[in-house]
Order: C-alpha cells, then sequence, then structure tokens
C-alpha cells in the first residue's frame, strides 16, 4: 500500500463486487418493518453505547451520553479490550467483536439464524444504531499471515484485512463474513430510512473520540445545542484541480456538495484556486466544511484563533485522514475536531477513492433530514473497510420538523434558508429571490445575506464579477470587522480571476495588503498574489 508521504488517496479501480454478499439475503431474513419506518424514527431506544470496560474515562462517557440522550442503561456494553488505538485482527475478535456478538444473543437484541451460503448470521434485531466511546480501538492492522503480492490495485484491495474497528461492526451480525478486503454495503444510495430496511445484520455506528476526553464529549454537547437551536452559518468548499481519470470524482462530489449547501441557504465559498485554501483565509462562522487530498491540516486551520461553529460538519478525504484521533496537529481528524467540528469523517488506512464516504450523497442526506450515521453510511459503499464516522451518530443538523428557536439569533441565516426554501427554486436568476434578498438583507443590515447574493449571483455565469458586483459592494458596507471584509474581497478577486481577468484580481489583492496591512488573514492575500505573479520575490 503507499504510503501516507507518497499518496494522498488512491483513484477507483473498479466498481465493487457484489460478492460474496447476497443483498438479497440480507433482505430476506427481515424481522417486520419498524413502526415509523421515517426520518423521524426514534433510534434511542434502538441504540448501543458500546464502550472500554478497562477505561474509567470511557465508562463515565458511556454514561454520559446515554443520560444526554435517554438510552436505557441497559443499553451499555462494556468490553475489556486494549485502550491502544490499534490492534491486531486477533484481538478484535477475542475482546471487542466476539464478546459483543455473544453478549447481543444473552441480552435478547438478536435472533441468529444459519445460511448455505452466509453462514451464522443476525436474522432479527431490536438495535440499529452502535455508539463507540473514546477509549476503545480504532484500527484493526494488517494481518501478518503471508499472501501473494498483489498484481493490481484491484488485487490489494481484495487482500487487505485492515480495517476500521467501526466498519468491521458496522457489519458484525454476520458472524461469518471474509476477511479479506471490502464488501458491499446494502444500505449503500438508498432513498428509505435505515430504520425502514430489514438489514438486520448491520448497524449505523458512529464514535464519541478526539484528541482528548473533553473533545469528545462536546460531540454530544454540540450536537444537541445544535439541534435544539438549528445549524447556521457558512460552507467553505476547498477543491483540489485534479483532472486526471479517476481523480475527477472527488471533484464533483464537491461542487455537487456547494450547490446542494447554497439551494439550503449557505452562503458557500468555493476555492478553486490552490490545492487547499491558504493559511489564514478568513473562515467566519464555519458550519460546513469539505475538501480533500492534502496529507496534513494546513491553511485556516493552523490559524490559532480558528473555530468551527458548534454543530459544524467537517471532512477533508485523505487515505489517512484518521490514522491516529489522539492529535490535534497530524493528518486531518483530530485537528478537525480539536477546532470545534462536531462530525468529521475519515479514513483509517487507504481505502480508494470510490470507497470512501460520497460527499455529495452524505450532503443530501443531512440536508434531507437524515441522523450523522445515517447520511454518512447511507453514502459509503464498503463494509468492513477503512471508514470512522466521528461524533453522535443520532445528530440530526436538519430535521424535517425543526422546533421553534429563537428568530433574533442568527437572524441573517435563518432568513436566507427561509427564502431559498420559498423563492429558491428558479435558479440564480430568479429576479423573486433576488428582490426578497435585498429586502431582508437592507431590513437587517446584513452583510452575510449581501454576500450570499454575490455567490449566489456567480453560478453558471460566464461573469462572475458582474453578476456579483453590486452585492460584494454592499456586504463589503455592512460588515464591519475586518477578516470578514477581507473575504469579500478575496472572493471578489477570485471571480475577476475566473472571468480571466487576472490583472483586476491582482489588483484587489494588491488592496488587501495596502488596507489590511497587519491583519492576519492579508496572508491568505499574498498567497493567491504568489499564485497569480509567480515571478514577483
Amino acid at each position: 500500500m503507499p504510503s501516507a508521504a507518497c499518496c494522498a488517496i488512491l483513484p477507483p479501480v473498479k466498481p465493487l463486487s457484489l460478492l460474496p454478499l447476497c443483498l438479497a439475503a440480507w433482505a430476506a431474513l427481515a424481522a417486520p418493518a419498524p413502526a415509523q419506518p421515517t426520518a423521524d424514527f426514534d433510534y434511542r431506544p434502538a441504540t448501543v453505547v458500546v464502550f472500554n470496560d478497562t477505561d474509567p474515562q470511557s465508562r463515565t462517557l458511556a454514561e454520559y451520553y446515554a443520560a444526554k440522550r435517554s438510552i436505557p442503561s441497559t443499553h451499555l456494553l462494556g468490553l475489556a479490550t486494549s485502550s491502544a488505538e490499534t490492534i491486531t485482527r486477533a484481538e478484535f475478535r477475542q475482546t471487542i467483536e466476539a464478546p459483543l456478538q455473544a453478549a447481543f444473543v444473552e441480552r435478547g437484541w438478536w435472533k441468529t439464524s444459519t445460511l448455505p451460503k452466509e453462514g451464522k448470521i443476525a436474522s432479527q434485531t431490536t438495535i440499529r444504531v452502535l455508539t463507540l466511546i473514546r477509549g476503545l480501538p480504532l484500527r484493526i492492522s494488517e494481518d501478518a499471515s503471508p499472501a501473494p503480492s498483489p498484481a493490481t490495485p484491484a488485487d490489494a484491495i481484495s487482500q487487505t484485512n485492515a480495517a476500521s474497528v467501526d466498519s468491521e461492526l458496522a457489519a458484525a451480525g454476520l458472524f461469518d463474513k471474509p476477511l479479506g478486503g471490502p464488501f458491499p454495503n446494502p444500505f449503500f444510495g438508498r432513498p428509505e430510512s435505515f430504520a425502514a430496511l430489514p438489514l438486520t445484520p448491520m448497524f449505523l455506528v458512529g464514535r464519541l473520540d478526539g484528541p482528548d476526553p473533553a473533545t469528545a464529549r462536546r460531540l454530544l454537547d454540540d450536537a444537541l445545542a445544535a439541534e435544539a437551536s438549528g445549524l447556521y452559518g457558512k460552507a467553505y468548499i476547498d477543491l483540489a484541480l485534479k483532472k486526471e481519470p479517476g481523480y475527477k470524482l472527488g471533484e464533483d462530489w464537491l461542487l455537487a456538495s456547494a450547490r446542494a449547501l447554497e439551494l439550503q441557504g449557505f452562503p458557500t465559498v468555493v476555492d478553486s484556486l490552490a490545492s487547499t485554501l491558504p493559511t489564514n483565509f478568513p473562515m467566519q462562522d464555519a458550519a460546513f466544511y469539505l475538501g480533500w487530498y492534502t496529507q496534513t491540516a494546513d491553511g485556516p486551520f493552523l490559524n490559532p484563533s480558528f473555530k468551527f461553529r458548534p454543530g459544524a460538519i467537517a471532512c477533508h478525504i485523505h487515505s489517512f485522514s484518521a490514522t491516529s484521533l489522539r492529535n490535534s496537529r497530524d493528518h486531518w481528524c483530530g485537528p478537525l475536531l480539536a477546532k470545534g467540528a462536531a462530525a468529521v469523517l475519515g479514513n483509517v488506512f487507504e481505502p480508494y477513492l470510490h470507497l470512501t464516504t460520497h460527499l455529495d450523497k452524505f450532503t443530501a442526506n443531512l440536508l434531507g433530514g437524515r441522523n450523522l450515521a445515517e447520511a454518512a453510511w447511507g453514502a459509503t459503499q464498503a463494509l468492513s473497510w477503512m471508514n470512522v464516522v466521528l461524533g453522535d451518530p443520532l445528530y440530526r443538523p436538519f430535521p424535517q420538523s425543526p422546533g421553534k428557536t429563537d428568530l433574533a439569533a442568527d437572524a441573517d441565516y435563518k432568513a436566507l434558508r427561509l427564502a431559498m426554501a420559498r423563492w429558491g427554486k428558479g435558479g440564480p436568476a430568479n429576479p423573486e429571490l433576488m428582490q426578497k434578498l435585498k429586502l431582508a438583507a437592507t431590513t437587517l443590515k446584513s452583510g452575510p445575506i449581501f454576500e450570499f447574493m454575490a455567490l449566489h449571483a456567480q453560478a453558471d455565469s460566464l461573469t462572475p464579477e458582474l453578476e456579483a458586483n453590486p452585492w460584494f459592494r454592499l456586504a463589503l458596507q455592512h460588515y464591519p470587522a475586518a477578516p470578514d471584509k477581507i473575504r469579500i474581497l478575496l472572493e471578489q478577486a477570485d471571480a475577476r480571476r475566473r472571468e480571466g481577468s487576472a490583472k483586476p484580481a491582482i489588483k484587489l489583492l494588491t488592496k488587501i495588503t495596502e488596507d489590511f496591512p497587519a491583519a492576519p488573514e492579508t496572508q491568505a492575500a499574498r498567497a493567491w498574489l504568489q499564485l497569480l505573479r509567480p515571478d514577483d520575490p
């Protein structure tokens, strides 16, 4: 397998085979469908909280989670296992998988059957979700048993038995599942609620974890707070400028996610100038971040003052993004969690691009009202593989029936959400939408709404800056703080660049350096200037 130093993530090699698992067999095993097979199904009575029984902090967090989520105390399951992040396949089997399977049978959560081709399988279940608690191992290392050298990437996929603990447990109801390589996730791409499907051997799995116990606990606290008040703010999408065959898939996911978030009412900033956003790029009010391809968190995430909004969703696709969660500096998942994200996706070893979580489907699932685990596993093609979902699996940032909230808090973002729901179906040129937004922005004296209008006006335009210029000017007038003003000028410069006008873009970037020489965010303008005129010192 390529090392993290030489490869960020490998492109697809071929579609995942439907063997050895038979999807029809899963469906045929159904217990009766739940009484509430909808997005509003209450997963709490169907959740088991799994913790490390040898780690007092793990038990404490498990009890805290169960109490806050009103999960029965009888649904806490302690396993005596290692506290190391990486364990062997034998350790996983002996201290996690086998004891969990035994407990599920003993406690009456499962009924099992034996099938001719699949072997022993959980044929009925009352549990649909596993919440894994910090202290449990994260990764299962490659078995040291000899195997033939892979001739192709496809051979490498089928031969490896390394995996995440989480992805293995997602299929814990398959007692005799194969050890080599991934197999298809039968929930991938399904429009139905997971609760409505008879996938009795499968769980939705999420993990409360992070660089320290306080971060792991905050994932739950922030999820509950965001559910109570709503998740509002801006979205930042960081393209990697990868156009090679195979890699374009990742760019397409990000662009589709950007469009979906914009139509939901998020002011959505898309970086198409550099491989990652530059250091100190002003990412104010970040509620969503999606990017990919660099090995270690960089750019805005190196800014000591940067923090995500409570409840924020973040993912940077990289082969080894979740190599460790105990470090707030290395890789991606630990740093994103340390910066305040409440929901993060990652990979513990090389997953290959098509077997990572498809971010376009993930974003659409979340915006459609699914909880975090349902959104992520419904967008992930394989089980018994490298994926992890970090955050409260029950977290629903966009419920279909939101409760009453304080309209004064985040009034700008709430106005955008309502406006897009009512008038945002006619495309960027929809005059009624822009008229309503202008009225709201003027009434609220809102920089965010004018910024949204500038970004929204550029969609599908050959002259993005021309379309957006009046709204950029109004956004500058209504943002009092320097970081916001710098971001608007950066967006305006990038719009000019995308028109093919490098000189006006350089002029705007130079204006930032002259008007805000001492602001840390000016470093982002200097980085973009270096890209547009690389011969300058």
